[in-house]
């Protein structure tokens, strides 16, 4: 039994984002009465409040988890002072910094092993990966990404522990220590990811005590797609009533998120459901780039092996500049300052003098960086405001921009007139105002709380995981079979004996054409041998038509695993090969496989398994 299947009482809905995480959730009751009735938590940090908290952790020397989010950060730079002060009576009881396990914005390791996006994909994602922490070191990237969201799970579980009364048996109130069985589960992913990051990242939700049964994942485009259909963003054909998108509404959804930007275009359909116009398009263009840019120039500037030496040796100093950057970029654009100061770094500076000979400032001098970068006291970097803003967001920002331009010239997104701005990077002054200068004939809307739009209509997708009526193919989907040899047509090299006679293997059966509608494929599947105690379903996808598997375009993306004893027992009833009919259904925000046996009728037990080759 599926999630969307199973009764729940409240739906909760985890956003794992690239930079910050959160959660919200809304009951079934209220949602039926007003869909926007949806709660989020403050997260404190430092006597303020925010609905969201940084997507870090931390473990200790031992690869135990210690915290996450604010906590994280305060812990890990608690460490680092404490390892750099010159006092040994200073030091923590808990050791060498160096040797705990702190993870920033980790989630980007599985766009950078595999995406949906139409770059080549070398690397599959594996159940066993590692990543690398602030130290250097590797660890289980499974046991990261799963105790990060058993963090979150945990919280949400004890909010709504606090804040809940149910009727005991007999009457009377009284506190549920858990709703794990009221629960259905939503946990978001990029739309752009490919189909084993989002197995990867349902496994780590199962690892972390969400049931298999009780998780729905949502693509984040589409749940921002569906809170913004519920708001009113649109005036009527007067102009003087705002009202939500009516019937025929097409709009693109932008989702600025710190990794990733995803893209999507919908219509508003019969019954209020949303038809996608155009697959998934994206890239890794969020907001995170500014801050590489910003780095990276500082590598350029200073040396990365300067750089480095600072991070590793001075990891609160680090902290507190990345920190600090993090901060600033947000006012660029929205103050009228004339300079932006980068304080505390002394120590950088140092270690560019131990190692060239020379002060920042006469690197600065050297650079030609007169009057737009400023070194002060050999403590300060000063730059320019104007200057730091060309410097680090005009690429990033063109990069998206150049995405979106290129959309608007394909028939699905010509007549698309309103563009919806969401995801934490929306919130930057200079990119929203780029959008609207380039894109001036079309009307471009940041709705209210554009950071939270994913996360709250996460909370709507799992109350309705079928509003989404239509997705369309990213690209060709196909499985690999055989077929009778032909001399002269197939290539030798795939030539096999089989009980029936020669086949030809690794046939590329296209199942889906590309931005053609996701559907339920059913097929009828035999072994190829009566002897053969497993059906073996390999499923490709390639950015073009191909003939065969084993085509350079096409990609090995995973394989159907059914029960063997099915096989035996009708081998052993009838003397025959088995059929099962095999449904693989592409049309949700996964793809998973029905197996059945067609003789009996019994269910066959069936997974579809990204992770292995």
């Amino acid at each position: 039994m599926t999630a969307a299947s199973q009764s729940y009482m409240v739906v909760g809905a985890i956003d794992f984002g690239t930079t910050y995480s959160g959660y919200a959730y809304s009951f079934r009751s209220d949602f039926t009465k007003d869909p926007l009735t949806i709660s989020t938590t403050n997260w404190e940090n430092e006597g303020d409040g925010t609905h969201k908290v940084p997507t870090t952790i931390l473990f200790d020397d031992k690869q135990r988890f210690h915290s996450f989010g604010y906590a994280a950060e305060k812990k890990f730079a608690d460490l680092a002072n404490a390892d750099e002060s010159d006092e040994e009576e200073e030091r923590k009881p808990e050791g060498d910094v160096t040797k705990w396990f702190y993870f920033r914005r980790f989630k980007m390791a599985l766009f950078k092993e595999a995406s949906q996006d139409v770059r080549p994909r070398k690397n599959k994602i594996k159940e066993e990966m590692k990543i690398t922490a602030a130290n250097g070191k590797k660890m289980s990237a499974m046991k990261v990404f799963s105790e990060a969201i058993r963090y979150l799970k945990e919280q949400l579980d004890q909010t709504l522990a606090k804040s809940l009364e149910v009727k005991k048996t007999g009457g009377g109130a009284g506190q549920r220590n858990s709703w794990a069985d009221d629960i259905r589960w939503v946990l978001t992913v990029p739309a752009i990811w490919s189909n084993e990051a989002k197995q990867f990242m349902r496994m780590a939700a199962e690892k972390a005590g969400i049931a298999e049964n009780k998780l729905l994942l949502a693509l984040e485009p589409e749940a921002a797609a569906m809170l913004c259909k519920q708001l009113k963003l649109s005036r009527d054909n007067e102009g003087s009533e705002v009202t939500t998108f009516q019937l025929g509404k097409k709009f693109m959804v932008v989702d600025c998120g710190g990794g990733t930007v995803d893209v999507t275009a919908h219509k508003v359909v019969d019954g209020g459901g949303l038809e996608e116009l155009h697959h998934a398009t994206g890239d890794a263009i969020g907001g995170t780039n500014v801050d590489q840019k910003f780095f990276k120039t500082l590598d350029d500037w200073l040396g990365a092996d300067v750089m480095k030496k600072f991070r590793l040796e001075h990891a609160s100093d680090w902290l507190e500049f990345e920190k600090n950057f993090e901060s600033k970029k947000r006012s660029i654009g929205r103050s009228s300052g004339e300079f932006i100061t980068f304080s505390n770094l002394g120590e950088l500076c140092g270690i560019y003098k131990e190692q060239t000979g020379q002060s920042t400032s006469s690197r600065m001098t050297e650079l030609n960086l007169q009057g737009k970068v400023k070194v002060m006291k050999e403590n300060k970097f000063r730059f320019e405001s104007v200057y730091l803003r060309q410097l680090v967001f005009d690429v990033p920002i063109s990069d998206l921009v150049n995405h979106l331009e290129r959309l608007f010239l394909k028939p699905a997104f010509s007549d698309i007139e309103t563009i919806l701005l969401v995801g934490g990077f929306s919130d930057c002054p200079i990119l929203e105002q780029k959008i609207r200068d380039s894109f001036p004939t079309r009307n471009v809307i940041k709705p209210p709380e554009a950071n939270l739009a994913v996360m709250k209509g996460a909370v709507i997708f799992g109350h309705s995981p079928k509003m989404i009526t239509q997705r369309l193919s990213p690209r060709y989907y196909g499985i690999a079979v055989n077929m009778p040899f032909e001399t002269g047509k197939h290539p030798e090299t795939n030539r096999m004996r089989c009980d029936d006679g020669d086949v030809c293997t690794d046939v590329f059966r296209c199942m889906i054409e590309k931005n053609a509608p996701l559907t339920r494929i059913q097929k009828i599947f035999r072994p190829s041998s009566i002897h053969s105690l497993s059906v073996n379903i390999e499923v490709y996808e390639s950015e073009a038509p191909v003939s065969f598997c084993t085509d350079s375009r096409c990609r090995f993306l995973g394989r159907v695993v059914m029960d063997s004893n099915v096989l035996s027992e009708q081998w052993t009833r009838s003397q025959q090969k088995a059929e099962i009919d095999v449904s693989l259904e592409f049309g949700s925000t996964e793809l998973y496989v029905i197996a059945q046996d067609k003789t009996t009728k019994k269910a066959v037990k069936a997974t579809f398994d990204c992770l292995s080759r």
